[in-house]
């Protein structure tokens, strides 16, 4: 029950209220309704939202339904006419697009992301001419529409002259006054009457000035892709750049900042008015670039590599095309989370500053920090700062909330605030920056300055000393589907990325260099709504050409350098060797180990006059192994004569496959480094070379119902487990290759009405089993799972991220833990046993999204989501994993290498190399090769290369690399990479 006056108190508040504002939601009815109902009272929003009803929010269905709505505005009779007074129609909505007529004239659009309205009335209105009024919105096609405010407000028509009070209810709210503290004589008097203008003026002036301040810069967030094309996107940073330009001009105390690199670059070359325009904004100090990294990328499903790359671009553009600024910032407030190695490549690039705002959008805890000191496992680190949110307007009370809670959460009494439209473009609009005046040096608002990001940022400096410290990725709380979503995009990205690298590493080592901009194709790609796969079809549609001519040009590319540097080592004798063909396989990253195991063309094979060891082939090629090998390394191969050679002796193999027929279509297959079995049920048995289990029972597809989400594409259903499907329990089994190198079977079945084959495969003198699945994916709204039952229990477990390992305990306990139950890893995971060790490794072609517990260890294949992509799976997929028993665990394994040799094998073609070719010593088997490009740093010292390196483990690593003939630039013999560490080493050949 009420207390005795509340209902007189809050009737005095609300007709206090409409001295200057007056609700007009209830009075819209639909077109061409003469009995004029209103459509608040319809019973649909009730029945379907009834969380939105309780708002009072006018609601109609989603799927882009049309909602055309009017009402008739007159003058209201308690109101009198002012010429200091002007009066404002305010909407704000729910809807992607929003069309506003008055008297017939379209006077404001709208969409899901420019929500808001202050249209000025005209005049004439003040006459008691009326206005008819036509509202069309659209509802979105993933959500029910609402209108959510519809107000005709009056205020002051110069900032500070106000004879009538139409701020004085504002005002008295942004005090925090509540129902219940209103003075009793306030209740008898009328609160339209001069009198209560009188009491609220004398209770105004009794309190205090508001404490703190507001730092205020007009911002707009500009996705590159999203539920638009990317040709959209150049169009709105046109638009949107102009705009900002334009309102510099009308209001002198306009700071604008926008991010994004690529952006620029694209102004820069098509618009060379409109850049210079901005490059004079920034030499003023009024337009600022807040860059970091090339695009706002997505910053969990990237490797280490292309993260760093991300940054190293985006701060050599911004040097070049805002050199007088100081680049220091990493503006990415929209990513789907964090991995725990940015700090190391952020501070490596130049950055001491991280500014985000997603973590705000957490599903299940609060992130408990709003300013603090993110370091990573290398003890690298950054500032932090979680911004304010995005895409907002200059309400009054919304940035004193800002503000109150900033405090609260920091104990810093300023705060930021980032006025603009966002998502699509926009920016600060002229009927933002107004209300930004109106309420300038009003007693009862913060104080307010507007100017830079860089002069707030450098204010919090100072209390970097007492600043929390943050030792670990910042992750998500919702958007878990990203990793699994559109395999496809994952595919080209890691691809491309491979090319692109070995594509640096050859031209490192002599190769002719070659400009043709691949980096920056798949760097503008991993844009953080493009590689997730949660973008509109034409968006993807797009980019498929776009991976593809890259893809072939750096195929090209790298292995032109690599025939050019194996060609050096040819042989001088220009006659070709009648009936030989010449070839060679090239290990392009830096292992440890390499055995390669290699599919060529029929005939008689060798490596420096030994005969290989070879098995036939499907199709009629050979399987063929070749020597060991160390480093980036290449092995002249020469065949003979195009007749198969003589079948292999086991003796002649390195660790053979074998393969024993347990029962009728049931198989056990070996190599002497694990051993596997095979039946109707799939991989039934995994054992280490010790014989030890490594499942507790056969690996398992799982089939879930995934619906309900409000974000489709990226969000994985919380329940899913909850909701299991049928799946085909039998396999259909059929042994179709064995011998000593290979042993492959093949299993199928029916997952719904998706055909699917999984190839199980075992090669000699490889530590792990190999998984090719290949699915003809039909299902939507569902999540497909493999999951690895684990023989003895796990007590932690780790897995690759950009930028390093992340490591957690199997059985989560704390909240943030339990919330962390599916994970975007890039290239591998490992439970890890009690004393004395060891586990299972999963060897991924991610990334992909994982769980872990103390049973299992689990890996999402497939989604169907169908919004924003109505299809967006609906394709063939292929996907590769491999399981690899650890004896010592996953760093003492060398697991990370393991992880590389499996998703970067090799090059091999026809090339004519007479003698092993060395181009870069092998790392040791714990340390991580991240990229190896040339050195620029210094023009007139020839074949310097600059090596990116992690430390992935807890133990430090020392390398000698002038034992390979290599000497660090710096003079010292070794280097020791500290735990976790992430480093650059400049190396020099001896010869040099």
């Amino acid at each position: 029950m009420l207390p005795p006056l509340q209902p007189r108190r809050l009737a005095w508040i609300e007709t206090f209220r409409s001295r200057s504002r007056l609700d007009l939601l209830p009075f819209w009815h639909r077109c061409g309704d003469f009995h004029r109902h209103s459509v608040l009272e319809e019973p649909w929003g009730a029945l379907h939202r009834p969380d939105w009803a309780k708002r009072g929010l006018l609601i109609w269905p989603r799927g882009g339904v049309w909602l055309r709505i009017e009402q008739t505005i007159t003058w209201p009779r308690h109101w009198q006419c002012c010429e200091e007074s002007l009066e404002r129609l305010v909407l704000s909505w729910w809807a992607d697009q929003v069309r506003l007529w008055v008297d017939g004239t379209l006077v404001h659009e709208g969409d899901l992301f420019d929500t808001r309205c202050r249209w000025k009335l005209p005049l004439h209105w003040r006459q008691g001419k009326e206005l008819k009024v036509i509202l069309e919105l659209r509802s979105p096609c993933h959500d029910d529409g609402a209108l959510i405010t519809s107000d005709l407000v009056r205020e002051p028509a110069v900032p500070a002259v106000d004879p009538q009070g139409c701020l004085l209810p504002q005002a008295l709210e942004l005090t925090g006054l509540k129902p219940e503290s209103l003075p009793e004589p306030w209740l008898d008097c009328d609160p339209l009457s001069p009198q209560a203008t009188a009491l609220v003026h004398q209770h105004l002036k009794g309190r205090d000035c508001a404490a703190g301040g507001l730092h205020w810069v007009g911002h707009a967030h500009l996705d590159l892709a999203w539920l638009w094309p990317v040709a959209d996107t150049w169009q709105a940073a046109e638009r949107t750049f102009d705009s900002a330009l334009r309102l510099m001009e009308l209001f002198p105390e306009l700071h604008f900042a926008h991010s994004t690199p690529a952006l620029y670059e694209w102004i820069e070359r098509h618009r060379p008015a409109l850049f210079a325009r901005i490059q004079q904004a920034s030499r003023l100090g009024r337009w600022e670039p807040i860059n970091g990294p090339w695009v706002e990328t997505d910053c969990v499903l990237v490797s280490t590599a292309s993260l760093w790359r991300q940054f190293a671009l985006g701060q050599e553009t911004s040097q070049r095309q805002f050199p007088e600024w100081r680049h220091d910032l990493a503006w990415l407030p929209d990513s789907f989370g964090f991995a725990c190695g940015l700090p190391a490549v952020a501070q490596a690039t130049g950055v001491r500053w991280f500014c985000t705002h997603k973590l705000a959008w957490n599903a299940t805890n609060v992130f408990p920090h709003r300013l603090f000191r993110w370091r990573g496992r290398g003890c690298e680190e950054v500032l932090a700062l979680m911004l304010p949110a995005i895409g907002t307007d200059s309400d009054p009370l919304s940035m004193q909330l800002e503000q109150q809670r900033f405090l609260a959460d920091t104990g810093v009494d300023q705060a930021l605030w980032l006025p603009g439209v966002g998502d699509h473009g926009g920016g600060p609009t002229r009927e933002m920056l107004e209300e930004m005046q109106l309420w300038q040096n009003h007693p009862q608002t913060a104080p307010r300055r507007s100017g830079t990001v860089r002069e707030y940022l450098k204010q919090l400096e100072p209390l970097r000393p007492s600043l929390p410290v943050w030792r670990d990725e910042l992750y998500l709380e919702l958007h878990r589907g990203c990793a699994t979503s559109r395999p496809d995009q994952k595919r080209h990205n890691r691809v491309l990325e491979r090319l692109l690298r070995e594509q640096d590493l050859l031209e490192a080592l002599g190769a002719e260099p070659s400009q043709h901009g691949g980096w920056r194709v798949l760097l503008f790609q991993q844009f953080h709504d493009i590689l997730p796969g949660t973008s509109i079809p034409e968006v993807f549609d797009q980019a498929e050409s776009q991976w593809r001519a890259a893809r072939r040009r750096a195929a090209a590319v790298r292995t032109t350098g690599l025939q050019q540097l194996l060609s050096r080592g040819s042989s001088n004798d220009p006659r070709p060797e009648e009936g030989r063909q010449h070839w060679a396989w090239c290990g392009l990253q830096p292992l440890q180990r390499w055995s390669p195991l290699v599919r060529l063309p029929r005939g008689r094979w060798s490596c420096e006059g030994q005969a290989l060891p070879s098995q036939a082939a499907p199709g009629g090629d050979l399987w063929v192994q070749l020597p060991e090998a160390q480093g980036v390394m290449a092995l002249p191969l020469k065949c003979c004569s195009d007749e198969a050679a003589s079948a292999t002796a086991e003796s002649a193999v390195r660790n053979p496959v074998r393969v024993k027929v347990i029962a009728e279509r049931r198989w056990r297959l070996c190599n002497g480094l694990l051993a596997i079995e095979l039946d109707h049920r799939g991989l039934a048995r995994l054992q280490d070379q010790q014989g030890v289990d490594q499942l507790s029972s056969p690996l398992q597809l799982c089939r879930y119902r995934d619906r309900g989400e409000f974000w489709d594409a990226w969000d994985v259903a919380g329940d899913y487990q909850q909701h299991q499907l049928p799946i085909d329990a039998d396999w259909q089994p059929e042994l179709v290759e064995q011998g000593p190198l290979v042993a492959r079977v093949v299993l199928r079945c029916l997952i719904g009405s998706s055909a699917m084959r999984m190839h199980v495969i075992l090669r000699a003198d490889s530590p792990a089993v190999e998984l090719q699945l290949t699915i003809d994916w039909c299902q939507t709204h569902e999540l497909l799972r493999m999951v690895c039952p684990l023989a003895r229990p796990a007590v932690r477990w780790a897995a690759d991220t950009s930028g390093g390992v992340i490591e957690r305990p199997a059985v989560a306990s704390t909240p943030g833990e339990k919330a962390r139950w599916e994970v975007p890893v890039i290239s591998w995971l490992a439970s890890e046993n009690a004393a004395p060790g060891g586990g299972l490794g999963v060897l991924l072609d991610g990334p992909q999204g994982v769980d872990a517990g103390a049973q299992h260890l689990g890996i999402s294949l497939l989604r169907g989501p169908t919004w924003p992509d109505p299809s967006a799976d609906q394709r063939r997929h292929r996907h590769r994993l491999a399981l690899m028993p650890v004896l010592k665990g996953w760093y003492l394994d060398g697991l990370a290498q393991a992880a590389i040799h499996f998703r970067e094998p090799g090059w091999l073609g026809p090339v004519d190399l007479q003698a092993r070719w060395r181009g870069f010593p092998a790392l040791p088997g714990s340390l991580v090769p991240v990229s190896i490009r040339e050195d620029t740093a210094d023009p007139d010292v020839i074949g310097a290369v600059l090596i990116q390196l992690l430390n992935p483990g807890g133990a430090r690593v020392s390398w000698t690399p002038a034992d390979e003939g290599w000497r660090i630039r710096d003079g010292r013999q070794s280097i020791v990479i500290p735990p976790g560490a992430l480093q650059e080493i400049r190396l020099i050949p001896q010869s040099s």
